[in-house]
């Protein structure tokens, strides 16, 4: 077992995996049923003996009758294993709900219960991840005086959850291959997951898996940290630390305007600290590229970062499709960013002094959707293009486009246009996929079409 058998829990989350050990001191067999459930309704968990928790080929069940176990000085114990449900089926706003399992003697069915035993059942932790030259307050609470209401939507609606924030390093490459920890994005998932499981142990609560959404770069981190040698442990039942990946705006396979950045990363412009313009205009001493990103923007285009999102890079090609349940969230600039989607193409004209630049084109040669950063083919990874009709509380399973939605709120210039993370839809829709306990919902890869792991 994942946990030594004399560590007492109070509750476990639903994730499918942190099993509880029932012990009860019987000379007798008992018959261990969750309450109110018939024995094929699996929806608050499966009950088993310890020698059938190994047992794949077991019909799983509801209720199970254990024989009892002889320990020392004549005293006997029966023990069944808990197995949560995968999914909290509970849609109100609560963080935890209570599972009843009673405790009966088999061979007389008509006689009264001899012991409840209330397990607490709870959401799993989430764990939030930023993207390039970001910060955890930016993306998921304020940026720039703007509120973005994603953590009190997740507060609102008994969410816990927990930043991996590496701010300090957030310009440089997402390569899986970095270093001996991946990178310094993927350390930063490594190290939160463990700080807030620990957390829930501390209070008692069985926990091996976290729920991870990630804008950005950082769905490519997260997709990162499932490739290390740590991922799969004797801690997680060797089912790995992501119960569930939803990806934001995510570059699953290519960042086109990274290869412009890049290459005219030592041209020279001038800026009045807000705006680029090229050299020949200059009423000021002109800069690199890479310095004014550096100085005004502190944001560095020479990190790594940048370098990695160029398409076909070494970084993406040690990046493998990704077998976690996961679900894609691509935002969209039309039909109405007019003048958010100008503004953006008119900055990469002077960017690579060409009057011809096209925005669209560039980010995906078909004229594609995109959020003026990523193309929607990027962002969806493999998955269907659905778009959310946002008059409806169905969200389509494993992926959805939102229109209207820009990368990031320093694109925006047009009224009634949202951010991705600060979009309500977007936001509500994150809550509904966590809470969802529909098996399709999320699909079973990410980055569908990237190179496959030999190793796996």
């Amino acid at each position: 077992m994942a946990a030594n058998i004399t560590t007492y829990r109070n509750g476990t989350i639903a994730d499918g995996v942190s099993k509880l050990i029932l012990l009860v001191y019987s000379n007798n067999p008992l018959q261990f049923s969750i309450n109110d459930t018939m024995a094929d309704d699996l929806i608050n968990g499966t009950l088993s003996s310890l020698n059938q928790s190994s047992n794949v080929n077991k019909k799983l069940s509801s209720t199970t009758v254990v024989s009892p176990q002889n320990i020392s000085n004549g005293k006997s114990v029966t023990i069944a294993v808990y197995t949560p449900p995968d999914s909290f089926n509970n849609q109100d706003t609560g963080s935890n709900i209570t599972i009843n399992v009673n405790i009966s003697d088999p061979n007389n069915p008509d006689a009264r219960t001899l012991y409840e035993l209330p397990i607490k059942l709870y959401r799993p932790p989430v764990v939030l991840v930023h993207g390039l030259w970001m910060n955890s307050e930016n993306t998921w609470v304020e940026n720039n005086c703007t509120k973005i209401n994603f953590t009190k939507t997740m507060t609102d609606n008994g969410f816990y959850y927990a930043f991996a924030d590496y701010e300090e390093h957030n310009s440089e490459t997402f390569d899986p291959c970095y270093n001996v920890f991946g990178n310094y994005g993927i350390n930063s998932i490594r190290t939160t997951i463990h700080d807030i499981l620990g957390q829930y142990h501390y209070f008692s609560i069985a926990a091996s898996q976290v729920d991870i959404v990630a804008h950005s770069m950082g769905g490519l981190m997260a997709r990162g940290f499932v490739q290390q040698p740590d991922y799969k442990r004797k801690d997680n039942y060797m089912k790995g630390s992501i119960r569930r990946l939803i990806t934001i705006g995510t570059p699953h396979f290519e960042g086109p305007l990274a290869k412009s950045l890049y290459e005219h990363r030592d041209d020279w412009y001038c800026t009045d600290g807000i705006k680029v313009t090229t050299a020949l205009n200059c009423k000021v001493e002109p800069k690199k590229l890479r310095t004014i990103y550096a100085d005004n923007f502190n944001s560095c285009i020479d990190k790594g970062g940048i370098e990695a999102l160029v398409p076909k890079s070494n970084a993406y090609s040690r990046l493998y499709q990704t077998n976690v349940k996961s679900y894609a969230i691509a935002g969209t600039w039309k039909p109405n960013a007019n003048e958010s989607y100008k503004s953006q193409e008119t900055y990469y004209r002077t960017i690579t002094d060409k009057d011809d630049f096209n925005l669209d084109n560039t980010l995906d040669g078909d004229n594609d959707d995109n959020d003026l950063v990523v193309s929607a083919t990027s962002q969806l990874g493999g998955l269907p293009k659905q778009t959310r009709q946002l008059n409806s509380n169905d969200v389509p399973d494993h992926s959805a486009l939102y229109c209207n939605t820009v990368h990031t709120d320093f694109y925006i210039q047009d009224k009634g246009i949202f951010s991705e993370t600060n979009s309500p839809y977007i936001q509500n829709d994150v809550i509904r996929l966590l809470s969802s306990s529909d098996k399709n919902k999320f699909a079973d890869a990410i980055g569908i079409g990237s190179p496959c792991n030999p190793s796996k």
